[in-house]
Order: structure tokens, then C-alpha cells, then sequence
């Protein structure tokens, strides 16, 4: 009323030319003008703006009429605010600035949907007043506002569970609606006269609207209405509902605030005659609103009414799925508005919420494989939305209580649902691996069912052969023996939490890929055709390969483990190269963070592709070096998996044929020379030089310090001992071990670790000697290595790096190393000379503190050798000159390169270098 009084009183006393207006915006500015205390107002007045318990900001409010607008929205038990940033015309024309303020009950305030799009995904809608008022933002922090406004309803709301009035204005176009409701309502009474009143409200109707079904009715006294003409009723609401889509907006708010006070007895027959008047909210609003947001608003409310009657009352839920869910499946924008409904609801009770578990049945009840793919999808999405502000744990992400809700009401549909196994197996795949083994107790159980549905569905509705029907069986069993708890963190069949294995050793990834294993090969079995299975596993990994690649720490790891796992057929250069991207990101993680969850799964996952890495790649010789590189980069708790890589890519190579006849080490070397920029550089950090003449002893010297620690110590065996096996099996023609030595570094720490004499054969038949005694002893092995056509170079590398590892071998180990130190001290006592000061030391230690009587005697053997040779009398104390010889043969850094408990000084330097060098791998 002020802005057109002071409109119609321009010469007034109150006109803004004339008198200066204050405009009050907040409780700040009336507090600059008046004392609060003097002003006597209500505490419900102040609680309205004191009322804060969340302010969010930068939002920017999209209005029609004054474009964007920044503002603030404030969350708090009561009511929200959205407030703008700066002030702004109030009256057109006064210049009279104000900061605008508007107020909400917490109650009434809803999310709406919004078909604004951003790259962001940062658009969101709020609607009040029944959807009279709606209301659009973009800001960043779009999770946070509506998890803030989602808990505090369901904090303060839970009350508000009864219907709300479904408040309307009555105009007179909408009477005939309003009085057709009221008729075929009453017509169903059990009161005889009120049935003959109402059929012959609905014969005036008719007649004075002019309705099409008029000459159906005719009005007539004494006439007998049965007690339940249901049939009758339907129909007629049929009839009128073609005939008269004028009405069907009045109808059906009229129907919905007349519901509380139907008989229960009379409220299934009221929701089968409503049902045929919701194909014409497509006709009567959609299409002749000039706003289809506000428009779709209009229907989402009728909506909300319907979810709400069916949240209220369980018992109903047949007539609802005979009746009212098939109209709304078979209209594509009904069933998105309605589905937009159900999901906002089930996220304003939450996951614990028993009203939940009714929205789940009501999708279920749907049964449609397009609402299947659309929940999916729309988890899918949810998950992928993590990666905008990621987290180190996906519980810990704001979109966690949205991921909950969805996949409730995913496992609701995937009950006896082929179909849905069938065209969404892979998202359905991709969506256990990224949330199995993840939050609380209730989250895993419902991921751990999801899968087990899945399965089921497929082998109740698939033709299968029966060998295939059989192995799934199998698979689906498996799913619920406490041997495959751990993929999912349950509980085991006794009640013992499976928490306490986890913790002792069965890592997360580990479980993802064991859990990937078991799907991928559910996908084989189960597909129909062998083209079915590709397109399956095809889908799967694009799937995988987008969440893979986008930085997400929470579910990225899982991704690359999965990814491993899928890549059966040939790894591309394109693939490789985005992996060695993200293996970069990762490395500084690792480096920055500590975090090595990353870089244990991007080389596992390199690991597993090297299987099927074509030989015409650009890639396989560069990331034999990225390998050895890591090798030497990483701790110990790393090594493994690095270790591991290295074996792939080496055996990868090997079987491409470019190594036969001695070509091993040049052909290496070669594919070395364009990453020389940085692998040069680590060489000389490292102390260890790679060159034509000593390259397996390099090779040897880089993996020793995995025979130091037994949690690596397997790993570097089975490394070297491929190393033997490709060493030997690509020398020369004709010439095997023990006419070429070229195995012999490989060969000989191998033979000095062997713990039986059937391990030793082993290591001789890698190494091409495959004519051999049962029983060989420890002095017949010796005397198949020609000591005299060693080298002194290669003798010497090959004593030093024995010695990297002595003090934690075995007894009988450590006799046979000290037998084999002696035979050396007595033919090749030169050698023997630069080794006397740690042969000294070593052999103290081990009179000191062995107890074993043969390991003894041999130690006394050789101490006896080195004592009485008069070579070694002044070579007691050779520490600096076999510094300098090792540094002569580019072997300087021999000792510290060899063993884990020797701090990396240079680790930053070398993680810069090895960042370097796959730059130059993807240059």
C-alpha cells in the first residue's frame, strides 16, 4: 500500500522529494536508530532474523525481472533468509535503496526442480507456499546449502508428517471441477440419500455445464443408487476426464484436499476414479503455461500429494500400482517430475528414515526399466559430483547422504529385475566396485544385496546354457560364504566382525580388485553372446576410465584397480598415456601428502595392462625404465608393487622377440636415450650407472635391497629370477650358461639364496642348464662357475653385492655364501684384496653371535684363508680404496643404493627427476 500512496501523492507531505526515507534492511540498522528494549518488540519478531545457524555465500538469485542477483542464504531451526549482498531499488522511480530480506518457514520451503544448466553443476531451486513462490540460485556451495536445509528439516520437521492443507483460490471457472469432485466422492457413501443426492449433483452438473456425457445422465426421484457402484464411478470419471480436460487441475486439488476426510473403506475406489485425471495435467498445463518450469511445478505439487497419500497409508499401495503409477509410467515428463518427487522426499527423510524404505517400494512398484536406468544414472551421477569437492573418505563428502538414499532405492528396483541386469550390468558393476566396502555397517549390507539381486535376477531370467547356469550359481553362492566377507566388510556368519582382518592386512584396493576379478568373469559366464560380453566389458571400463581419470581420492584408487582388472584386451597408447598422467599426480601426492594409496594403484593397474601392451607401442621400453626408476624411488612398504611392474614390463618385452641373440641390453639402452635428460641424472644420484658392460649388475644392485626385509623378499626373487630366465634365454645362439656368464649376476645371488637343492635346480634350468644330477651339493654348483674366466670387475660386484644381504640369511644360507668367499679368497685372491675390510667385519659379527656349528666352522675356514695369505696382511683397511674402485666402475653408491634403512638424501631431488622422466615417456 505505501509504494502507490506515495505513486498518487506527488505534492504530498510524504512524497520522497520532500521528506528523506531510512530504509531498515537487517536488525543491525534498526539497532543505529533505536534502542531494541524501548521498542517492545515480540521475541518471535527478533527470533525471526536472529534464527541463524548456517550462512552461505556467494550465491547469486536468478530473477526474471532484475537478472542476477548476489545474495546470502541463512539456515535456521525455524526459517531461512535469503538476503541480498547489496541494496537495491525497492520502488522504481524514488530512488529508495534498501537490503532486501525475504523470510521463509523452514516447513515450507522444498528444493524445486530446475532446468537451468551449468558446467558446475551449481543451479538449484527452492520452492514455498505450496510451489506459489520458486525461487533459483547458482553458487559452489550448492551441496552445502541443500544438506543444510535437508538436516534441519529433518531435525526440526519430523513433526510435520500428516498431510499439509493443499491451500487453492477458488475462482468460478473452477466451480464444475470442485462440485464434479464432491459428487463422485459422495457417490460411494454408504448413506443412501447423500448416493442420490450426489448422482443427481452430477446429473445438474452436466446438464448446466454442458458437459459431453450429459445425455448419460438423467435425474429421477425414488431412484436407487447401489451401495458400491465402483464400476459406475470409474467409468463416469473416465468419460468426463476425455471429455472435460478443462477441469482437471480443479478436480485434482479438490480431490487431494477433500483426501483426510474420506472413509478409509471408501479411499482405494477414490484413487482408482482420480487415476484418469492425470494424463490431462499433460493437456490442460505443460503445454499452454508460457513457463514449463512453473508449470512442471504445478504437476510436481499434484505429485507430492500422491507420494504423500502413499507414505501415509501402506495399505493402499495395490490400488496405487493398478491404478495410478502405470499413467504416470507411460508419460517420459511424468515419470522425470515424479521421479525428481520421490527422490527429493527420500533425501529429506534420509537413509534411516522408514518413509524411505516406502518411497523404495514405490519405485519398485513402478517396474519400468526406464526408471531403473534413470535411478542408476542419477546415482551415478551423484557419484561422479563427489570429484567437484573431494574428500580423503566418500562417507566424508557432502554428497554421501544423497548416494545413500539412491542406492536404498536402486536396491528396492533390482529385485527380480532381468532386464535391468541385463542392459545396466555394467553401471550396476561399476557402482558395487566404487561403494563396496564403504561406510557404515547398513551402506555395505545394502551394496553386498544390490550385487546379490543383480546375480539372482540374471540366473532366474537369462537362457543360459547349463554349464554357464551352473558356474553363476556357483559365483552367486560365493557372494554370501564368510571367505568373501572381506570384499564387502561384513559380518562373518558368527558375529565376529571381519574389521579386525581389514585392519590386519586386506587393504581396500586389494578387496576392489578381488570383488572386480569375481564381476568380470560374472560377465563372461552370464552374457548371452560373446558380443554381449564386449559390449558389456566395453561399457564397464569407459565407465571406469571417466571416474579414473578425474582427481577424486575417495573412489580414483578403486577405479584404477578395476581398471587393471578389465584390461584383458589390447592397451592402447591413448590409455597408457593417461595413466602415466594421473601416475604423476600421483607421485607428488605421495610425496606432498604421504598418501601412496594412489601410486600403489596406478602402477598395480600398469602392472596387470603389461599383459596386453602391443609390442608396437611407443611406450615399452621407456617403461621398463619408469619401473626400475620407481624401484629405486620407493620405501619399502612400496616396493613390491613397483617390483612387480618391473617383471610385467620385462617379461612384456621379452616375448616381443626384440631381445633374441644378445640384443637384450643394447635394445634397452636404446629406448633409454630419449629420457637421458633425466635418467642420466639419477644415475648419478643413485651412484649406479647403466652401460653395455655392467647393466645386469645395475639391474641386480637396484632389487638387492629387497632381499633385506622379508615382507619384499619374494618379490625380489621372482624378479630376479625372470631377469635369469630372459637374460639367459636371449643370449647368443648356442650358448647357454655355463659356456656364457652373461646370467651370472642374476644367477648367483639366486644360487646363494636357494634354500633347498631342488630350488637350486630351479636356477640352473632358468639359466639354460638343463642336464643335471637328482642331487647337486653346494660344492658341485660351485664347480660349474669357472671362477678364472670372471672378470675382476665382475667378480668383485658380484662378491659386494652378495655381501648387501648377509646378516639376514639363514644359517645354512650364510655357510654356503662364506663357502663360496673362501673359494674366491683361495683362486682369485686380488679380488678378495678390495673386500677385506667388510669380509673382516662380517665375519666378526658372525662369531660373535652364530650359534650354528657349520656356518661356524666355514667362518673359521675362510678367516683362516685371509690370515694366512700374506696378500691380505696389509689389506686389512681397505674401506676408502674400495670406495675408489667401486666409483671407477660407476658402482659408487653400491652400499647405499643396496638396502632400505639408509635415509635417501636426495628424495626430493630423485622425485623431481622420476617426474621428469615420464614427461619425457609422454612428450
Amino acid at each position: 500500500m505505501f509504494a502507490p500512496y506515495l505513486a498518487a501523492s506527488s505534492q504530498g507531505a510524504f512524497n520522497p522529494t520532500k521528506v528523506e526515507y531510512t530504509m531498515i534492511g537487517s536488525l543491525q540498522d534498526l539497532q543505529a536508530y533505536f534502542h531494541l528494549s524501548q521498542l517492545h518488540l515480540p521475541k518471535e519478531t527478533i527470533s525471526v532474523v536472529t534464527d541463524t545457524r548456517f550462512v552461505f555465500q556467494p550465491i547469486t538469485r536468478l530473477s526474471k525481472t532484475k537478472g542476477k542477483v548476489e545474495v546470502v542464504i541463512k539456515v535456521g531451526s525455524q526459517f531461512i533468509q535469503v538476503t541480498s549482498t547489496k541494496k537495491s531499488e525497492v520502488m522504481p522511480g524514488f530512488r529508495m535503496m534498501a537490503t532486501v530480506n525475504d523470510i521463509f518457514r523452514l516447513s515450507e520451503v522444498d528444493e524445486a526442480p530446475t532446468s537451468i544448466q551449468t558446467e558446475d553443476d551449481s543451479a538449484f531451486g527452492l520452492r514455498t507456499e505450496n510451489g506459489k513462490i520458486v525461487m533459483y540460485f547458482t553458487s559452489p556451495r550448492k551441496p552445502d546449502i541443500l544438506q543444510a536445509i535437508r538436516a534441519a528439516k529433518a531435525k526440526y520437521g519430523k513433526e510435520l508428517r500428516t498431510l499439509k492443507s493443499f491451500e487453492r483460490l477458488v475462482r468460478p471457472q473452477d466451480v464444475p471441477g470442485t462440485l464434479l469432485n464432491i459428487a463422485l466422492t459422495n457417490m460411494a457413501s454408504s448413506d443412501q440419500v447423500l448416493r442420490l443426492a450426489s448422482y443427481n449433483l452430477l446429473c445438474s452438473l452436466c446438464g448446466a455445464f454442458k458437459f459431453a456425457a450429459d445425455s448419460k445422465f438423467l435425474s429421477a426421484k425414488e431412484l436407487c443408487v447401489p451401495l458400491n457402484p465402483s464400476h459406475f464411478i470409474i467409468n463416469i470419471s473416465q468419460q468426463l476426464a476425455q471429455s472435460e480436460p478443462q477441469l482437471t487441475a480443479d478436480f485434482l486439488n479438490e480431490f487431494f484436499v477433500g483426501w483426510e476426510s474420506f472413509p478409509y473403506s471408501q479411499r482405494p475406489l477414490s484413487l482408482a476414479y482420480m487415476a484418469p485425471w492425470l494424463p490431462g495435467l499433460r493437456t490442460s498445463l505443460i503445454p499452454t503455461d508460457s513457463d514449463s518450469d512453473k508449470a512442471r511445478e504445478k504437476v510436481a505439487a499434484i505429485f507430492r500429494k500422491l507420494i504423500e497419500v502413499a507414505i501415509s497409508d501402506v495399505a493402499l499401495s495395490a490400488t496405487l500400482e493398478q491404478s495410478v503409477w502405470p499413467i504416470i509410467c507411460r508419460d517420459e515428463i511424468y515419470t522425470d517430475i515424479f521421479l525428481e518427487e520421490v527422490f527429493k522426499t527420500a533425501l529429506g527423510f534420509g537413509l534411516d528414515d522408514e518413509r524411505t524404505e516406502i518411497l523404495g517400494s514405490i519405485v519398485a512398484s513402478l517396474g519400468t526399466i526406464t526408471i531403473r536406468g534413470k535411478l542408476l544414472s542419477r546415482l551415478r551421477k551423484a557419484l561422479n559430483r563427489t570429484s567437484l569437492r573431494p574428500t580423503r573418505q566418500l562417507p566424508d563428502n557432502t554428497v554421501w547422504g544423497e548416494i545413500c538414499v539412491l542406492l536404498r532405492l536402486c536396491l528396492s528396483a533390482s529385485f527380480d529385475s532381468g532386464v535391468q541386469s541385463q542392459i545396466f550390468l555394467p553401471e550396476l558393476f561399476h557402482l558395487v566396485t566404487m561403494l563396496a566396502n564403504t561406510g557404515s555397517t547398513d551402506m555395505r549390507i545394502m551394496v553386498h544385496r544390490l550385487l546379490v539381486n543383480t546375480i539372482h535376477a540374471i540366473c532366474t531370467t537369462f537362457p543360459l546354457e547349463d554349464i554357464k547356469l551352473a558356474r553363476l550359481k556357483i559365483l552367486l553362492t560365493s557372494l554370501s560364504e564368510p571367505r568373501n566377507d572381506s570384499l564387502f566388510n561384513l559380518s562373518n556368519r558368527d558375529g565376529v566382525s571381519i574389521s579386525s582382518l581389514q585392519d590386519s592386512g586386506i587393504p581396500a584396493l586389494n578387496a576392489t580388485e578381488s570383488l572386480a576379478i569375481l564381476l568380470s568373469e560374472v560377465s563372461t559366464v552370464a552374457a548371452p553372446s560373446v558380443d554381449m560380453s564386449n559390449a558389456w566389458r566395453s561399457r564397464w571400463m569407459s565407465l571406469v576410465a571417466s571416474t579414473a581419470f578425474q582427481s577424486n581420492p575417495a573412489i580414483q584408487p578403486r577405479a584404477f584397480a578395476v581398471m587393471g582388472c578389465l584390461a584383458r584386451e589390447d592397451v592402447d597408447d591413448d590409455l597408457l598415456y593417461q595413466v602415466l598422467v594421473a601416475l604423476r599426480n600421483s607421485i607428488a601426492r605421495w610425496i606432498e601428502e604421504g598418501d601412496s594409496e594412489m601410486l600403489i594403484a596406478i602402477v598395480t593397474s600398469l602392472t596387470k595392462m603389461m599383459d596386453k601392451l602391443p609390442s608396437a607401442s611407443r611406450y615399452g621400453m621407456q617403461l621398463f625404465w619408469l619401473a626400475l626408476s620407481l624401484v629405486r624411488l620407493v620405501p619399502l612398504p612400496l616396493f613390491n608393487c613397483t617390483a612387480l611392474f618391473l617383471d610385467a614390463i620385462l617379461s612384456n618385452i621379452a616375448t616381443s622377440g626384440d631381445f633374441k641373440d644378445g640384443h637384450m641390453v643394447p635394445t634397452l639402452l636404446q629406448g633409454r636415450i630419449p629420457l637421458d635428460d633425466a635418467a642420466l641424472q639419477l644415475d648419478e644420484i643413485y651412484g649406479i650407472h647403466f652401460n653395455i658392460e655392467n647393466f645386469h649388475f645395475a639391474v641386480v644392485t637396484c632389487l638387492v635391497k629387497g632381499l633385506t626385509d622379508s615382507v619384499t623378499k619374494s618379490t625380489a626373487i621372482r624378479v630376479l629370477s625372470t631377469f635369469l630366465e630372459v637374460t639367459s634365454s636371449s643370449s647368443s645362439s648356442g650358448l647357454r650358461f655355463p659356456r656364457d656368464l652373461t646370467c651370472l649376476p642374476y644367477l648367483g645371488i639366486l644360487l646363494a639364496r636357494a634354500m633347498s637343492p631342488d630350488e637350486a635346480k630351479e636356477n640352473l634350468w632358468l639359466a639354460g642348464l638343463t642336464s643335471m644330477q637328482d642331487h647337486l651339493s653346494s660344492e658341485e654348483v660351485f664347480r660349474l662357475i669357472d671362477v678364472n674366466v670372471v672378470k675382476d670387475k665382475e667378480l668383485l660386484l658380484n662378491m659386494a653385492i652378495a655381501m648387501m644381504d648377509f646378516h639376514y640369511l639363514e644359517d645354512s644360507v650364510q655357510n654356503r655364501g662364506l663357502l663360496w668367499l673362501n673359494r674366491i679368497a683361495l683362486n682369485r685372491p686380488a679380488v678378495v684384496l678390495h673386500l677385506c675390510g667388510p669380509i673382516i667385519r662380517l665375519l666378526d659379527d658372525i662369531l660373535m653371535s652364530c650359534q650354528n656349528a657349520a656356518t661356524l666352522e666355514s667362518a673359521h675356514l675362510l678367516l683362516r684363508t685371509i690370515t694366512s695369505n700374506p696378500k691380505f696382511s696389509g689389506g686389512v683397511d681397505t674401506a676408502e680404496m674400495l670406495e675408489d674402485v667401486l666409483d671407477g666402475i660407476g658402482f659408487g653408491g653400491l652400499w647405499r643404493s643396496s638396502t632400505f634403512h639408509i635415509p635417501n638424501e636426495h628424495e626430493r631431488q630423485c622425485t623431481a627427476l622420476t617426474d621428469r622422466l615420464i614427461e619425457l615417456i609422454i612428450a
